[in-house]
């Protein structure tokens, strides 16, 4: 299982590149968009599909990082129940705005904390996903036998 981080938007598309930036700039961070690889495939929330899986993606275009198989069956069945959830517009906005998230939307960094079984918090970035694998590194999860 990989944690996948990308600096770019999917598309050459300038308002698709306009939002990456936006989101790069208000998370101050270098990625704008997260999923996570269970064998070659790539889960994702987005704003076009909501939370999805596709076999048609370019892994140089993304950042991954290895955190083991750990959680891979746990993430597999959450995906499954959670399959075609919605994006999480409100989620998104409470960066911004005074608003909570919707509870069975998902954006794509929460999608990835969830997986990942990282502690919940209102607001999901990339540096807090990071520094949970890293902090899992130094102290083994007491669930499984494999980390």
């Amino acid at each position: 299982m990989k944690l996948a981080l990308r600096s770019t938007a999917a598309t050459n598309n300038w308002w698709l590149r306009f939002c990456a930036w936006l989101t790069r700039a208000r998370l101050c961070s270098q990625w704008c968009h997260g999923a996570i690889v269970i064998d070659g495939l790539l889960y994702q929330a987005n704003t076009a599909r909501g939370l999805h899986c596709t076999a048609d993606w370019n892994p140089a275009h993304w950042t991954l990082i290895d955190i083991g198989k750990c959680h891979e069956k746990r993430a597999l069945a959450i995906f499954e129940a959670r399959d075609g959830a919605p994006y999480d517009w409100l989620g998104v906005l409470g960066f911004a705005l005074p608003v909570r998230g919707d509870r069975r939307a998902l954006y794509c960094f929460e999608w990835c904390a969830i997986a990942i079984g990282a502690p919940p918090a209102r607001w999901q970035t990339p540096e807090r996903l990071l520094s949970y694998i890293l902090m899992k590194e130094k102290r083994p999860c007491r669930s499984c036998c494999t980390c």
